[in-house]
């Protein structure tokens, strides 16, 4: 019997962050947008947990940005209401 794993990395999107900055790529102000990038553990293709993630914020046009610490991130972020 044979047992396939491996990993599979994931994308996820986090809405906007109420950080405006100055996108040095476009040359103009925007409103950043984040996200959560990692990897899952996979069994038989099948994602079953996350091994590893790391936050970023991002320019909403050309997606260059920097890397950011969770807690960081969780300032940033609109509260959400409801």
């Amino acid at each position: 019997m044979f047992i396939i794993w491996g990993t599979r990395g994931y994308e996820k999107d986090l809405g906007q962050t109420t950080v405006s900055g100055f996108c040095p790529n476009r040359n103009n102000e925007v409103t950043m947008i984040a996200k959560k990038a990692g990897k899952k553990f996979t069994l038989f293709w099948i994602p079953l947990f996350p091994v590893e993630s790391s936050h970023y914020i991002l320019c909403p046009i050309c997606h260059s940005g920097r890397k950011i610490a969770k807690d960081e991130l969780q300032q940033c972020l609109p509260e959400k209401n409801g």
